[in-house]
């Protein structure tokens, strides 16, 4: 193959009698001349198709788009080669066009924006290049659908799994800043939510106090917006013990001409509250009664009074036994 064409070449070159010294003149004229003849070609005007997709800006201030499909432009132009090639180079092909000059009208509880293809050529002339000259647009409407843009303050709510280590507790509520947030978007969607949930917060064997920043869960519409989607979080922990206290037994219902024994006549009460306040846990903080009631053998001990910093009280025993004594 290589010999067929080495064997080409020098007849050409006998042929037109050029000898090899002419060689590299010969090569630098000919590119001179196709260079020449491409850029006259591409200087002179042609008819074609170009091909922009649209993006859409300048909408209302108080409206969403809530229908975003792409829209494929197809204009028919009249250029020159160059403007044709360099657009045909072209890695983004978009063609912004503003929404202010499309023609609005009410559909349901909607609002259909519409922009005429064959009306709005000087529009559209303005923002393609100036060496374009627009002959034609398909489509020959645009249709854009849109919606009341509405904001909403809703509450975020924690979504925890938290364990904590023996003998420590959560404080108080977990503190979130921002407590609520503004989800601004389409009307009939930003109705639809009340609350808004972060991520996950997972924390194990805690025993002391922290603090962080966790994310919002999205909501299923990616038309809504957020104030913001991040929130501080602060946990507050404290260490607890248990105490118990002794009491005598208050006793009501008694019948008349008798008095009553039970047996046992004070109970233990047992009370959970933080290491720091176990000092402060007095006895007479505290009461048990019994509503006497003879029907039963074994009467009921309730809890009448108790601290208003401690939890988790329990009696012992909780039922006790007696004898009715004539006077």
């Amino acid at each position: 193959m290589l010999s067929k064409l080495t064997f080409v070449l020098n007849q050409l070159f006998l042929l037109l009698k050029i000898e090899r010294k002419h060689l590299p003149v010969f090569a630098f004229l000919l590119t001179l001349s196709t260079l020449f003849w491409i850029l006259t070609v591409l200087s002179k005007n042609y008819t074609t198709t170009v091909h922009y997709t649209a993006s859409f800006i300048d909408l209302p201030a108080d409206k969403l788009l809530i229908d975003e499909k792409e829209v494929d432009l197809h204009l028919q132009v009249i250029a020159p080669g160059f403007t044709i090639l360099a657009h045909r180079l072209r890695f983004k092909k978009e063609l912004p066009l503003s929404v202010s000059s499309f023609i609005p009208k009410k559909k349901g509880s909607y609002w259909n924006y519409f922009l005429l293809g064959e009306q709005s050529i000087s529009q559209i002339q303005e923002v393609i290049p100036t060496s374009m000259q627009l002959l034609h647009i398909q489509p020959n409407r645009i249709d854009l659908l849109l919606d009341e843009k509405a904001e909403r303050v809703v509450p975020v709510k924690l979504n925890s799994n938290i364990t904590f280590k023996d003998l420590f507790r959560q404080k108080e509520a977990i503190k979130l800043e921002p407590s609520t947030i503004v989800i601004s978007g389409p009307k009939a969607v930003v109705e639809v939510f009340d609350e808004i949930n972060t991520q996950l917060l997972s924390l194990e064997e805690v025993y002391n106090n922290r603090v962080g920043e966790i994310e919002i869960q999205s909501l299923n519409h990616s038309e809504i917006n957020y104030s913001t989607r991040k929130i501080q979080w602060d946990l507050k922990v404290e260490q607890f013990t248990e105490g118990e206290v002794k009491l005598p037994l208050n006793i009501k219902n008694i019948p008349k001409g008798y008095e009553i024994k039970f047996f046992p006549d004070e109970v233990t009460v047992s009370y959970l509250t933080s290491l720091d306040k176990f000092d402060l846990v007095r006895p007479d903080m505290f009461a048990v009664e019994v509503l006497f009631d003879k029907e039963f053998k074994r009467q009921s001990v309730n809890l009448s009074r108790q601290a208003d910093f401690v939890e988790n009280v329990r009696i012992f025993p909780s039922k006790v036994e007696y004898f009715l004594i004539k006077k």
